[in-house]
């Protein structure tokens, strides 16, 4: 039965509402006080043994999340990196997939759930799969000028490509895609991006799932200029990726990120290097950039290894406007002492979320490179609040965080699935799933999603963004940011009824929802606040005043806000108006044409966020 440790909290957090903001646990003093449980993942293995809980988890949202889909498949990959799942148009439009299935165990509709929002609304939940064949492990990016394309596998003969030219309307065009001789029909787990300055470029990457050019398994790469009609290239092993680099490349590791002429493939695996292929030039050449390097190069898990921190198998990264690289990943710790692997699950040790951007260096291949830097690993290059950005979260405020029980969903760390967005002032937002204190059903903490911005040169504190009512029996879990903001963020998540997974015996069959997320940026964001964006001293006007012709104001915000200059006669009448919209944090100019204006007194007023500065200015 479920049951919450501290009762009072249900009633607070009613109170709260949508989320909770909670400060860092102190560094002495993170603990925790259980033993976890850990299923490993195996390929795309379904539990067929497993009942059928016929509870229907229907709840309502506050009004910054709508459902945009119910699934009882609730696996979203063999790990945790973060395929396409979720788009954010140019146009604020969007689009969202997830793995559909109603009908456990053996789910024969199972295939892409697609949902739409157009801009005012989301669409219906869907009740069907988008393809007319079985697929699984969906995509979905932007396409061509107004379109969109993705992608799934059947598992038996290759790939399901839908494609339409208009997005969110119309009848969906269906190809298969076939993987390179001897693995025509056997390729799976795929990814997809478009890019160029009118997504004209589709880059698909799949895996052979069996040995292929002299690895165990690996991932291919295809790229197409006409929507999938014509590959080149098509299914090639890009160098840097091969049998000269790594054993294998195994399955669902990999993320696919673009903007503009860029594209990236970001692999997270805790036996090869965390790296990234990078192409500026819509994936005509490639150039390789490690991001952590493996301590035992061409490591199989026969080879003892002693307590090495390594990435947990989760990550995600995305390409900044100004054309940088951004990645999170998970952290986990490791140890085989060659004679079966311990990725030390229920030790808290472990916990941690990763940052690295392409102006830093990068991590070394030090066994405690990336350990958590607070609980004093020799030779740890993480550094709190720039490298390493998430843990778990003292939410009761005693300074410890106390966990009955540990599930993990095929990834190893406490805190795991990160996803990041960066937007056009250059601010970071961090979404991960993480155990939760005070959360708890039969013996087992749900994971709850916490978010984090950069932003003013520092982090801020951390939020859960599924901290109000609602979740209270959910194990949120799936993060998925979209690539582009506005004064938000939008992100989609899956919330299950019980943690785990029914597909790997960990509770019944039950609906998990799919669920769209909206935070304002400036909920997390912290630093300067908004009322001391500007004052005098941040507004200049040129001078002489009185003047005849132009005038400029100078504005020197202190961090990015809208921004408005508004000039008003003595009368109050508005004469001149000038909206800048949201900015980002630097000097603005203002010029004011006084050649419609009768001479005479007027005022302008610059406003910032919520504060604003006013001052007299005299038109010959």
């Amino acid at each position: 039965m479920k049951k919450l440790l501290l009762l009072s909290l249900v009633l607070s957090i009613g109170i709260v509402g949508y989320s909770q903001n909670v400060p860092g646990i102190s560094k002495e003093l993170r603990n925790t006080t259980t033993e976890g449980t850990f299923i490993k993942g195996t390929d795309d293995a379904t539990n067929f043994n497993n009942p059928v809980n016929m509870y229907r988890n229907t709840v309502a949202f506050g009004p910054s999340e709508h459902q945009i889909g119910i699934t009882w498949y609730d696996l979203l990959g063999n790990f945790n990196t973060t395929a396409n799942r979720f788009w954010r148009f140019d146009d604020g439009t969007m689009a969202g997939v997830f793995i559909f299935g109603l009908e456990a165990a053996a789910f024969p509709d199972r295939g892409t759930g697609y949902n739409y929002y157009n801009g005012t609304e989301w669409g219906p939940e869907p009740t069907v799969r988008v393809e007319d064949i079985r697929c699984g492990w969906p995509n979905i990016t932007a396409w061509g000028t107004g379109g969109e394309i993705g992608v799934a596998h059947n598992g038996v003969t290759g790939l399901e490509i839908i494609q339409r030219e208009t997005k969110g309307t119309g009848d969906w065009t269906q190809t298969n895609f076939l993987g390179p001789p001897g693995f025509e029909d056997g390729i799976t787990w795929p990814r997809m991006v478009c890019s160029g300055e009118n997504n004209e470029y589709t880059h698909l990457l799949v895996n052979t799932n069996g040995a292929y050019m002299g690895q165990g398994r690996t991932d291919v790469y295809s790229r197409s200029e006409d929507g999938g009609d014509t590959w080149n290239p098509h299914n090639i092993v890009i160098p840097g990726m091969g049998a000269d680099d790594y054993l294998e490349i195994t399955q669902d590791k990999a993320v696919m990120a673009s903007r503009g002429n860029t594209v990236c493939i970001l692999y997270v695996d805790a036996y090869t290097d965390l790296f990234y292929m990078r192409s500026d030039d819509n994936g005509e050449t490639w150039e390789k950039q490690i991001v952590w390097e493996h301590p035992i190069p061409f490591y199989d898990i026969s080879i003892p290894l002693d307590s090495c921190f390594i990435p947990d198998f989760s990550g995600d990264m995305t390409i900044d406007y100004q054309g940088h690289a951004h990645v999170v990943f998970g952290i986990t710790r490791y140890v085989n002492d060659g004679g079966g692997e311990n990725f030390m699950d229920t030790d808290q040790k472990n916990d941690g979320i990763g940052y690295w951007n392409d102006n830093l260096e990068p991590f070394s291949n030090d066994l405690n490179a990336l350990a958590p830097p607070v609980y004093g690993f020799a030779n740890s290059e993480m550094i709190e609040d720039y490298t390493y950005i998430g843990w778990m979260q003292d939410v009761d405020g005693d300074d410890i965080v106390t966990l009955e029980g540990i599930m993990l969903l095929r990834s190893h760390g406490m805190s795991t699935m990160p996803t990041i967005t960066v937007d056009e002032q250059g601010q970071r937002f961090v979404i991960f799933a993480s155990n939760t204190e005070t959360f708890v059903t039969g013996g087992v903490n749900y994971k709850h999603l916490w978010a984090r911005a950069y932003a003013n040169t520092m982090w801020g504190e951390f939020m859960d963004v599924t901290g109000d009512i609602s979740h209270i029996f959910h194990d949120c879990v799936y993060p998925m940011l979209g690539k582009s903001s506005d004064a938000n963020i939008h992100y989609i998540y899956q919330a299950d009824g019980d943690p785990g997974n029914a597909l790997d015996g960990d509770h019944d069959y039950q609906e998990n929802l799919w669920i769209y997320g909206m935070l304002p940026k400036s909920d997390l964001i912290t630093g300067i606040s908004e009322e001391d964006l500007i004052d005098d001293s941040h507004v200049s006007q040129n001078f002489p005043n009185p003047f005849s012709t132009v005038s400029t104001v100078n504005v020197r915000l202190e961090e990015a806000a809208n921004l408005s200059l508004v000039v008003s006669n003595v009368s109050g009448q508005k004469v001149i108006e000038m909206n800048k919209g949201r900015v980002a944090a630097r000097n603005h100019t203002f010029t004011i044409d006084a050649s419609n204006l009768q001479s005479g007194i007027y005022f302008y007023t610059v406003t910032a966020g919520t504060s604003q500065v006013t001052r007299k200015m005299i038109v010959e």
